[in-house]
């Protein structure tokens, strides 16, 4: 997987747009694996994980690069930190995948897990990270 191809004020619109869009495809994964419908929830899963790493691509690839170079790594580090939070955020949903193989026990605790830690990280992004970066390219 590589970065997508777009400038970087379409990338942060197109990352705001699935920042909205995020919570409402895990809660239907949610819905659809409460239905006891475990071949639909796991492409749906399946899908998200998909979309978090491309996410995560864009962000660190495009934007933190404009970040470090305008800036300097030292002066970078607080949205170094900001990214961060993209291990913990693989690694819930790499376990919600997971899950889906050993039995689905804990596919509805990590999905949760995973929608809150989502909606702390997007909204750390929305309020200093993409923000930065419009003002440095601009």
């Amino acid at each position: 997987m590589k970065a997508r191809d777009l400038p970087p004020k379409e990338l942060i619109e197109k990352l705001k747009e699935e920042h909205k869009e995020l919570p409402d495809q895990i809660d239907d994964a949610i819905l659809t694996f409460k239905t006891g419908n475990l071949s639909g929830a796991f492409p749906l899963i399946a899908d998200i994980r998909e979309k978090i790493g491309q996410h995560t691509i864009d962000e660190e690839a495009v934007l933190l690069k404009i970040i470090i170079e305008k800036l300097g790594k030292e002066a970078a580090e607080p949205y170094i930190e900001i990214l961060q939070a993209h291990v913990k955020i693989t690694k819930l949903v790499d376990d919600a995948v997971e899950s889906t193989y050993t039995g689905w026990s804990e596919t509805e605790n990590l999905l949760l897990s995973l929608k809150q830690e989502l909606k702390n990280h997007h909204a750390q992004e929305e309020e200093t990270f993409f923000p930065k970066v419009l003002q440095l390219i601009s």
